[in-house]
Parts: structure tokens; sequence; C-alpha cells
């Protein structure tokens, strides 16, 4: 999918590890496994929150080997500043050697230009631009968008939810650069429905 990327926070552990934290509340999923070789822009799973999932990457200048201890195949609830697990040093030339293209493309999961954000379906279902046939859609091109503000309707199952603007990574005041999606299209998990800038 092309999830948001959000990178995380470190802070300096005993022993010269490195502890990971949680960038915010959520549900951390798709861990990495004990004894991998992680580096700058490495991904570290997915924080799902309010209807979002967001990519999690390592900042430049972390690398390491994930400590043992960290549970493999579950959820975990998890605070903001939470320690999510920690990296031993790696030995010399053990580490991934990524050029700053190859951590660019990494962070890039959406192939978008620096400076944009897409707002991404957060489920299968029925995409709309308004709140009823004859009210004016949520927002358009040029328009701004705060965090919380709705953006549009998706339809599961003849339920409407609102997808509101805003996340892990968002600025909280944004233009609305480009919609993809049409009103009444389709749309899959993780679509990109709109670009803000």
């Amino acid at each position: 999918m092309n999830e948001p990327i959000v990178v995380v926070g470190t802070e300096h552990g005993a022993e010269g590890r490195t502890r990971v934290v949680s960038p915010a509340v959520g549900i951390w999923t798709d861990h990495p496994r004990p004894g991998a070789l992680l580096g700058p822009g490495s991904r570290i799973g997915l924080l799902a929150r309010l209807n979002h999932r967001f990519a999690l990457v390592l900042p430049d200048g972390v690398e390491g080997r994930v400590a043992p201890g960290l549970p493999r195949d579950r959820a975990l609830a998890v605070e903001y500043g939470q320690s999510l697990f920690e990296l031993s040093p790696a030995h010399e030339g053990e580490g991934p050697q990524l050029s700053a293209e190859e951590r660019d493309s990494r962070r890039a999961g959406t192939g978008l230009p620096p400076g944009t954000w897409a707002v991404l379906s957060p489920t299968d279902g029925v995409f709309y631009r308004r709140p009823s046939p004859a009210s004016p859609p949520f927002v358009e091109p040029g328009s701004r968008v705060h965090t919380g503000d709705p953006v549009g309707l998706v339809e599961v199952m003849k339920t409407f939810n609102q997808i509101a603007f805003g996340g892990p990574g968002f600025p909280d005041v944004a233009v609305v650069a480009e919609i993809r999606c049409a009103d009444a299209e389709e749309i899959r998990a993780g679509q990109i429905l709109m670009v803000v800038r």
C-alpha cells in the first residue's frame, strides 16, 4: 500500500543501543524481526490511528540490529513516545548502505514530491465528495483544511463515515492541491483520495 511515511523518534539507550520510540498513539503492526539489520529509511512497521495507517521509518543517522524481546506477529497498542524496540550497534561494514536517493525513494512511498501529503482511503468502499447530493463538496482544489476537517465520506455497507484530514506527519493546516477520486467512485483501502500541500 501507499501509506503516508512517518519518521520515528529515537533516544540513546544503555550499552550504545538506540531506543526507537512511537511518534503517536495507535496500533503498531508489521514489526521488524529480532536480529534484522536496519538503516536510515528502513520501514519498521505500520501505525494505525483514527482509521488511517502510516508507514513508520527510521530517521537518518540511525542503524543497527533489532535487539531480542520484540513480540512478533502481534498488533500492539502504543502511546506517544513509548519505546517500540532497541537497536544494537551494527559491526563495522555490517549495516545496510543506502544512498541518499535510495533513502528518499523509500520515504516516497506515494511517489509525491516533497512538501505534499496524500490523504488515503481508510477502507474499501464508495467515496463521496459531498455530504448530500444537493450540497457543495467538502473540499475543492485550493481549499484550506485544518486537522480534523472532513474532506469526504466513505460508504461501507450502507454506513457513511467521514474522512478527516490529519494524522502523524501531516501539517496542522494545508491546501488541497489535487483531488484524485470522483464523487461516488469505488475506492480501495490505501488509495490516494487527494493530495495536499
